[in-house]
């Protein structure tokens, strides 16, 4: 009786550690492991009082309430083998609420057998053992329960054997065990349905599935044999260069791989089970605010050795149904990135300084030519001076020394060009600074005040200052400008329109060329340039006569509506 007391104990044991084991896993075979241990349970405790009471109806009255346990059993084990295993696992899911009508069949013959006798026709006590057994006579639904429980638990067996032979080598002593443990209660049923040895008046059955179901729990949690799943970690997860963390809701490290092993300098053995922040200190403690917004990434720097590291960490929240169970770190190294990054903007910084000293001193020789051109043109005689030859050359070098000035001046602009990272900027407040340096001209503008923000280069102010400028300078009647903005399917439409001379059809695409235009034409090329960095396109849509209209196409993930507190 004590044994399968221990049993029933046991296998509830099994399905409380299971249920926290699997739920981190979100192993779907789990549930019907769990009722497998469940329904032990029931029929150990049950089976014990069965044989320890004396009274032939207490022991009769626990008979029937085994069933309770011992109807789900097979059910049970088959659905956890074909779950588990794979083996027509779809088609079973789709009719797995079928398989449970025979126990609650079952169940209701139990209750109602004394009406009917047809699942017990008769029972007695046998005292011929040196105590009294309930001994129980086997009606006609017993025998169809007992063949129909049969066939499930050897498809059960089958299914694994199955998996079995398709094994490498290292897991086949693993999936071994766990075959031979899942014949042990076959065998324990057949020799007591068969009256052998001691096996006669006691029943195995239920003490071996406990036994069963140790062995099973334990290759699972430690070897996961039977399934692909440590092939796979192997192979995938093990052999990453990035580093790979698992932590439940305290931050405790319940899996880890081999580079962040290497990264923390300690073994397996020494990390499972202790807390993110003893491993690797602060730095990877995730913060409370951040916990909360579920996926994050953050940079961080990390001592390994004697070299700081810089990584990108990533934090992934694992979910089972709609619960967070832990979170998913990984720790990607960008020491190298970093570097060549610091290295390029060390090189840009030399060849932006270079450039700048060029520039100012080729602009203070453009400076000095201009203005011995000046002074050529005062010192030459009347006659000369007013010869239409002269005037012309005089023209025509002065127009290049203006486009040279222009060039250089554009070069600065277009240095800085990509130079800062994209930021979010607000529409109407960009163009509002960039109409700014107009407002002493008779230039009236209307910018319609929104919550909407772009993300774009820093330079976006300076791409608005150009469409203002270029509609000064080439709308020759230019009154007023408006800027507004649209949403289209996804995307956001910027308007910048005017009231000037417009453009003409043939002029709509070239205006942002290079060179283009009435003057130097790199205005409107500057300004394609700065959208372009982020995903932005510009074209002109207006009529030619009702003035110039600009259209700035904004990619659905680069705009946004601020929302204020």
């Amino acid at each position: 009786m004590g044994a399968f007391i221990f049993s029933g104990v046991m296998s509830t044991l099994l399905a409380i550690k299971a249920n926290k084991a699997f739920k981190y896993r979100r192993m779907d075979f789990s549930k019907y492991f769990i009722l497998i241990m469940l329904s032990m349970s029931l029929w150990s405790v049950n089976y014990a009082f069965e044989v320890g009471f004396m009274d032939i109806k207490l022991k009769y009255l626990f008979a029937r309430l085994e069933y309770i346990g011992m109807a789900f059993a097979p059910v049970a084990w088959f659905l956890f083998a074909s779950e588990y295993s794979g083996v027509r696992k779809e088609f079973i899911r789709k009719y797995q609420k079928e398989f449970f009508i025979m126990p609650f069949l079952i169940i209701l013959l139990m209750l109602t057998n004394s009406s009917h006798g047809m699942y017990f026709s008769g029972y007695y006590l046998d005292v011929s053992r040196g105590f009294p057994l309930l001994v129980l006579i086997h009606g006609p639904f017993f025998w169809i329960f007992y063949i129909y429980s049969f066939i499930l638990i050897f498809l059960g067996i089958f299914f694994f054997f199955n998996q079995f032979v398709h094994l490498t080598a290292p897991y086949r002593a693993q999936a071994a065990i766990a075959l031979t443990a899942a014949c042990i209660p076959v065998l324990g049923n057949i020799l007591h349905i068969a009256d052998v040895g001691p096996f006669a008046f006691l029943d195995p059955t239920p003490f071996a599935f406990t036994i069963t179901g140790l062995i099973l729990f334990w290759g699972i949690m430690q070897h996961e044999f039977l399934n692909i799943i440590p092939i796979a970690r192997e192979n995938v997860i093990e052999s990453m260069n990035d580093g790979y963390i698992v932590v439940d809701l305290s931050d405790t490290i319940v899996d880890i791989n081999k580079a962040a092993l290497e990264l923390a300098e300690k073994t397996k053995k020494e990390v499972l089970g202790r807390k993110l922040n003893e491993l690797f200190g602060n730095e990877v403690q995730m913060l409370q605010s951040e916990a909360h917004e579920g996926n994050f990434n953050k940079e961080i720097f990390l001592k390994n050795g004697l070299e700081t590291k810089l990584f990108t960490l990533s934090v992934s929240t694992l979910l089972t149904k709609d619960d967070e169970e832990g979170r998913l770190l990984m720790m990607h190294d960008t020491t190298e990135t970093y570097r060549y990054q610091e290295d390029l903007k060390q090189a840009n910084k030399k060849i932006n300084l270079m450039s700048n000293i060029t520039r100012h001193d080729i602009l203070n020789q453009v400076n000095v030519l201009s203005g011995y051109t000046e002074l050529i043109s005062e010192t030459l005689p009347e006659n000369v001076k007013n010869d239409p030859r002269i005037v012309k050359y005089l023209k025509n070098l002065n127009k290049g020394i203006e486009t040279i000035h222009s060039q250089i001046v554009f070069t600065k602009d277009y240095q800085e060009l990509g130079v800062v990272s994209p930021i979010w900027q607000s529409v109407s407040n960009t163009a509002r600074e960039a109409a700014f340096p107009f407002s002493g001209q008779s230039l009236k503008f209307s910018i319609e005040e929104s919550r909407v923000e772009i993300y774009a280069d820093p330079l976006l102010k300076k791409a608005f200052y150009n469409l203002f400028d270029n509609a000064g300078s080439h709308g020759e009647h230019v009154t007023e400008i408006s800027v507004s903005s649209r949403r289209v399917d996804d995307n956001l439409v910027i308007e910048v329109k005017d009231d000037g001379i417009g453009v003409s059809s043939e002029m709509k695409e070239l205006i942002f060329q290079k060179s283009i235009g009435k003057n130097t034409g790199l205005g409107l090329f500057l300004v394609k340039g700065i959208l372009s960095i982020t995903g932005m396109e510009i074209k002109e849509t207006g009529t030619e006569g009702t003035g110039a209209r600009f259209e700035i196409i904004v990619p659905s993930s680069n705009w946004r509506v601020k929302t204020y507190q």
